[in-house]
């Protein structure tokens, strides 16, 4: 039987189904779960490893001999790295067009628009109906004891 400690050394990685296979299927499990509770949790992860863990991670999701639960599970946490990207950058941007003085939201300011703009707008404001308001529901007769 292979130990832990041979696999976390490098020694037992046999991927084939071996084995040493199932003793790397369950490390690569636990390092999914780890890498998962840290990207939803919010820690601090070093750039070093933040360029290394999606290529773990997609070997996971494209390995014949994981569970098609782990598959899974890595294919999320692809979706989920991706989406922190995109948030990453979007704050980003925001942060550089604060810093500059411009808009961080695209917003119409009323004095550059023409009297034709205005017109409209007044007009499509004009048609817009208030909510009607719903009656209160009636409550129910108190019993008589």
């Amino acid at each position: 039987m292979i130990s832990k400690s041979e696999i976390t050394n490098g020694h037992a990685l046999d991927t084939s189904g071996g084995v040493g296979g199932a003793e790397v299927r369950w490390q690569q499990r636990q390092h999914l779960r780890i890498v998962e509770e840290a990207v939803r949790g919010g820690w601090a992860v070093p750039a070093e490893a933040m360029t290394v863990l999606p290529r773990e991670i997609y070997g996971i999701a494209n390995d014949p001999n994981a569970s098609p639960r782990d598959r899974i599970r890595a294919t999320e946490l692809l979706a989920s790295l991706r989406k922190q990207d995109i948030d990453t950058a979007i704050g980003y941007d925001r942060i550089v067009r604060l810093d500059a003085g411009t808009a961080t939201d695209r917003i119409e300011v009323i004095h550059d628009l023409g009297d034709q703009a205005l017109d409209a707008v007044a007009q499509s404001l004009n048609q817009i109906q208030p909510p009607k308001c719903l009656p209160k529901p009636k409550r129910k007769p108190k019993r008589k004891a």
